[in-house]
């Protein structure tokens, strides 16, 4: 079955976020990422055009916000918003490096949390590190306020960044092989900026098809979507710290909104519980 039948509207063409003009935010090498970047910009213009003038969307939660870099952002963007995760020094790092107005973190499971008072929920680079993944999607369903929105931002699991990381995952399932792969990530200058838990691995490659169908299968559908890079992460993730021209993650980003969008290595979505059925006569 082609995508264009699973997904009922085309994705949005979005322009390039370049990097901030001086050292304004509060996490300067994540906002010097064009990836995290991009990112936090794909959100909020998914979140900017749910709302309308009077912003009803205010109040937002992010499931397993990690060290709380996304959850400023939103913040700081004039959304209130309280970010959730079960990894306790990820929150312990996300309260320490980000004392903001509008903004609070909690180490609670989802399934501990009220969602009737969100009328947003973010979800972001999470599914691919959870098993059941669509059992937490029908969980979520199930409890968000029936206005809610989902966010949702997933890498291209075959796309060329996560072909390449495919071994260090594997590794990561023993203590033996994290200690490898940070050895690994030292002599290649490259860290994690999103999370204080170095044994977070992927369990899932998504195509773009199986997330689509998971997303009906857990009574969601896509309101609105859209697509960024093609081979620019795989800089990232392997030479973080190395400085590159900021030109090849512009080109590269204007490349992803041409192509189809099964090739983009990363893709976000904005999801709305779909309609119930109408009985049968």
């Amino acid at each position: 079955m082609a995508i264009t039948y699973l997904i009922p509207v085309q994705p949005s063409v979005w322009a390039f976020t370049p990097a901030p003009a001086g050292s304004v935010e509060l996490a300067a090498p994540f906002d010097a990422s064009p990836v995290h970047r991009n990112r936090v910009a794909a959100i909020l213009a998914l979140l900017g055009s749910a709302a309308s003038a009077s912003r009803p969307h205010t109040r937002l939660l992010e499931i397993g916000c990690g060290a709380g870099h996304v959850a400023a952002r939103l913040a700081r963007a004039g959304y209130d918003v309280t970010g959730i995760d079960i990894h306790r020094p990820s929150v312990d790092a996300a309260r320490a490096c980000y004392p903001v107005p509008r903004l609070a973190f909690d180490c609670v499971p989802v399934s501990a949390v009220d969602l009737q008072p969100y009328p947003c929920l973010v979800l972001t680079e999470v599914l691919e590190h959870v098993r059941l993944w669509e059992p937490m999607l029908r969980d979520l369903h199930a409890a968000a306020r029936p206005d809610a929105r989902l966010i949702v931002t997933v890498p291209n699991g075959w796309g060329v960044t996560e072909v390449l990381c495919r071994p260090s995952y594997g590794l990561k399932r023993w203590p033996v092989g994290i200690r490898f792969v940070q050895a690994v990530k030292r002599q290649l200058r490259t860290r994690d900026l999103t999370t204080a838990d170095p044994g977070t691995p992927h369990v899932h490659f998504f195509t773009l098809g199986r997330l689509v169908r998971g997303f009906a299968a857990a009574g969601w559908s896509v309101e609105a979507w859209g697509r960024m890079f093609w081979l620019w992460p795989a800089w990232e993730t392997f030479f973080s710290e190395r400085p590159a021209p900021p030109a090849w993650a512009a080109r590269d980003f204007a490349r992803s909104q041409r192509l189809p969008p099964r090739l983009a290595a990363l893709w976000a979505f904005r999801l709305v519980k779909a309609p119930a059925p109408r009985p049968r006569p």
